[in-house]
């Protein structure tokens, strides 16, 4: 390969042979300035080929691109067992995209794993962000929904959250602080009172022995007995 003088990349040893239905060539100046190792092209679709470049930036010297106006599809995994990888994408550098602008991306399987295995903290990584433009939905049967924070756990909404159970609700806190708009709130609200449900509640003891009888540890069944001593 040479340079002209006006910066348009040359090879002299290109080559490139084809008929009607494709061709195939190698060592080819593309039309962005860049050198081709080999592309193979269908002669019924111009922007259907697969390319090896050879030059160009970071992510694309000795990059692969394939082009298809039609679907494109990944069919394998024959001959493997079930613990064996049927479809196996690992970028060892960089991110992985799929995009759907006009359509859905669906995850099918027996079982799905979502994991970020990033160090968390200051390093801004180990983070799982959903986002939807209109609406989250989440079911589970069998075993239900488990949602475990191993610091905090937050439900928020600027409108209204509905904790519903058609069977029975159980609750346990060893503090549970409950008020409305006009005792307190998160944005500082002045109260009817000037005092907090917290405090009140703690005036009479309440809370007091709630942690006496209930302590730090037990299960559920063992806590909710202990609230009961306190209405005897």
């Amino acid at each position: 390969m040479s340079d002209s003088d006006n910066g348009q990349k040359k090879n002299i040893y290109a080559y490139r042979m084809g008929t009607n239905d494709g061709e195939i060539k190698f060592g080819h100046v593309t039309d962005d300035n860049e050198i081709s190792s080999c592309l193979l092209r269908s002669g019924f679709f111009f922007n259907h080929y697969i390319t090896l470049d050879g030059s160009g930036e970071r992510h694309r010297a000795g990059g692969t691109i394939a082009r298809s106006p039609g679907a494109f599809q990944v069919k394998a995994g024959d001959n493997c067992g079930p613990n064996d990888m049927g479809v196996f994408l690992n970028a060892v550098n960089g991110d992985i995209l799929l995009s759907a602008p006009n359509g859905k991306i669906i995850l099918d399987a027996q079982n799905i794993l979502v994991r970020a295995s990033g160090q968390g903290g200051a390093s801004g990584t180990g983070i799982i962000d959903i986002e939807a433009n209109e609406k989250i939905n989440i079911k589970g049967k069998g075993d239900g929904v488990d949602i475990q924070g191993t610091s905090t756990v937050k439900i928020f909404s600027d409108k209204t959250v509905d904790l519903i159970g058609q069977t029975a609700m159980n609750i346990y806190g060893g503090f549970i602080d409950c008020a409305d708009g006009n005792s307190t709130s998160l944005a500082s609200k002045s109260s009817k009172t000037g005092v907090k449900v917290g405090t009140v509640a703690n005036t009479f003891g309440i809370i007091d022995k709630i942690s006496g009888l209930i302590g730090a540890n037990g299960n559920l069944e063992s806590k909710m007995s202990a609230f009961q001593k306190l209405f005897q």
